[in-house]
């Protein structure tokens, strides 16, 4: 039975606002530790702490109360000077707002939140008290004894129920650069333990970055794993569509006047330049209409951004690294639904920057760098799409190293390996298995993370590239459709079948002259404005009979790669509707839709397609 009966719609409006109000506190708590005698940041958070108090207040959820309270108090001290932020009470305060972020999931499951641990509320009195954690924290636990044989039952009683009563790992110690004093960091939900840790945490059924009696920043809390269903339209975009809906319905009345015109027989000129006049308007605000209410699914893309700095700065200090992560272009828009599907790809790829990419603060300084790396995340709208790149200033990758890495785990071939240029040598980081770690980590080391990057964005349509150069750096860029609803098509034909190809795919449509298309070892060609480009036929691609009558080419290019498609013709362009194949999606289909004449039309997914038959290159 619900713990909240009768204030459901209430509990929603709370843990709506209070989320956003915590993000908001997270973010400010990062800017904090830069400036940590900035009065106005205080002041800020210390509001949202008590804003946050006050509603859980009102619904008698006490322990979250508790909870604010005193980190509510600890921010008073801080802005009226007579505390002074440091690592260890910033460590205790993170602590504190991971748990409120922990308690918001227990509220979203409709039951009052249980207490925060002894050890983020006993730390924040012992601050409150003035004692010193450094010394008031106990010694480091001693290593746990080895495991029996066999399988843990409890951990797997544990990960099958989510009980989540396994006992909590020993407290971390965190040592930061040799110039700072060595702080003992109060546990935390969301920092994983140090990866020369000598407790091992065994977990079944899970990865062991989900593990459940040590959440780190990519373990999904409960409140991560229930999609909004709300969202925060501003009313100048609705007021747009009523706008629109009242001069569609004017034109609908126009029509019918002029449709009972032509049934009694009334078909002269005038009348006739009406009604094309009339549906020409109904087109206009019909596309108007719909581009209206896909604004209204836009949200920028900064509502997800802003989670990622407090991600990179934990992982950072558990592994002894000095990061910033700066975030541009947040007021990007974006398809909410991408927005909620973009987070899991975004993680992997920023534990990557931080675990994989930048060095430590002593090897950067010995090779002239800046102690502390700078990962950039940015945002930025390009025509109908939208990249998103993910870059560091750390070591790069070695495309030779990436290869031979690939051949030693038996994810490729030599013969298939020597064959790779230094792009595709870049783009074997996304094989499952693959990991250039030799040992299994809390962080890293399955071969699961990049794996997942490259799935999860093929759902949403599209790829990702990498460039990087050893000694500067990485960059991994995310491309992309604005929304998912609407896709820009060129409808092209096989005999009579049509198929759907993404317009943004598409260069240029060439008649082809049989006479100039030339043979290179066995493969068709077709030169360019003087560039020789492969040709692939489209029945080809899809194992169809050839039919000997395509006359048309459609010039194409699939991440740098440019090539002809040739097919029987084409009926072209259209903005369509997609429809997914969530139960059944064959190989080389992105979804379906209807055409004009209501026929279903696949829409086809040509890197895929390639992907199947061996690539571009082969054909």
């Amino acid at each position: 039975m619900s713990d909240f009966s009768g204030m459901e719609e209430l509990l929603q409006d709370f843990l709506q606002e209070s989320s956003e109000l915590l993000d908001d506190v997270d973010s400010k708590l990062l800017m904090l530790e830069r400036s940590p005698n900035n009065h106005g940041l205080l002041n800020d958070i210390f509001r949202g702490f008590h804003t946050i108090k006050g509603g859980a207040g009102f619904l008698n959820a006490t322990e979250l109360v508790t909870l604010c309270h005193l980190t509510e108090n600890l921010f008073d001290r801080l802005r009226n000077d007579q505390l002074t932020l440091d690592a260890s009470i910033m460590d205790a305060i993170l602590s504190a707002t991971s748990e409120v972020r922990h308690m918001f999931g227990a509220l979203s499951q409709n039951t009052q939140p249980s207490s925060a641990p002894l050890s983020i509320t006993q730390a924040l009195e012992a601050i409150l008290e003035g004692k010193n954690l450094a010394k008031a924290s106990p010694p480091p636990a001693a290593p746990s004894a080895a495991p029996p044989p066999g399988p843990d039952w409890n951990a797997l009683f544990a990960a099958l129920t989510a009980s989540g009563t396994s006992p909590e790992p020993s407290s971390p110690m965190v040592h930061p650069a040799q110039d700072k004093p060595t702080v003992n960091v109060l546990p935390t939900p969301n920092i994983d333990p140090p990866l020369d840790a000598p407790q091992e945490i065994k977990s079944y059924g899970r990865r062991a970055t989900d593990s459940l009696t040590s959440a780190s920043p990519s373990g999904r809390r409960e409140a991560e794993n229930v999609k909004e269903n709300t969202i925060r339209v501003d009313t100048e975009r609705l007021d747009q569509v009523l706008n629109l809906s009242g001069e569609i319905g004017l034109t609908k009345n126009r029509l019918n006047q002029l449709r009972s015109d032509i049934l009694l027989g009334k078909q002269d000129p005038n009348t006739l330049r009406a009604l094309d006049e009339a549906v020409n308007q109904l087109d206009m605000l019909v596309v108007s209409l719909q581009n209206s209410v896909m604004k209204t699914r836009m949200q920028p893309i900064g509502r997800l951004f802003k989670k990622f700095p407090r991600l990179a700065r934990d992982l950072a200090r558990q592994l002894n690294k000095e990061v910033e992560l700066v975030l541009v272009g947040e007021e990007t828009e974006i398809d909410k639904t991408m927005i909620e599907d973009l987070n899991d790809p975004l993680v992997h790829l920023i534990r990557n920057a931080v675990d994989h990419g930048v060095e430590l603060p002593t090897e950067r300084t010995s090779s002239g760098k800046p102690a502390k790396s700078l990962i950039h995340l940015q945002a930025r709208q390009i025509g109908d799409h939208i990249n998103i790149v993910i870059a560091d200033d750390g070591k790069g990758m070695d495309p030779e190293t990436i290869r031979a890495k690939a051949i030693s785990k038996g994810l490729i071939s030599p013969e298939v390996a020597s064959s790779l240029d230094e792009t595709q040598c870049l783009e074997l980081i996304f094989l499952p298995g693959f990991s250039t770690k030799d040992q299994i980590s809390s962080v890293s080391g399955r071969g699961v993370g990049m794996d997942v990057v490259k799935t999860n964005i093929k759902k949403l349509n599209g790829n990702v590239t990498i460039r990087s150069e050893v000694g500067k750096g990485s960059e991994l860029t995310i491309s992309l459709p604005l929304t998912l609803a609407i896709l820009p098509v060129l409808m092209v034909r096989i005999g009579t079948q049509s198929f759907a190809v993404p317009l943004s795919l598409v260069r240029e449509i060439i008649a082809l002259e049989h006479n100039q298309i030339q043979h290179v070892g066995g493969k068709s060609t077709l030169v360019v404005r003087g560039e020789i480009l492969p040709m692939v036929s489209l029945a080809q691609l899809l194992h169809w009979e050839e039919s000997n009558q395509a006359h048309t080419g459609v010039l194409m290019q699939v991440d740098n790669q440019s090539f002809i498609l040739s097919v029987d013709g084409f009926d072209g362009h259209d903005d369509v509707v997609i429809k997914s194949l969530d139960t059944f999606r064959p190989n080389g289909v992105a979804g379906v839709t209807m055409s004009s004449d209501g026929e279903i039309v696949l829409i086809l997914d040509i890197k895929e397609l390639f992907g199947l038959t061996g690539g571009i290159v082969s054909h």
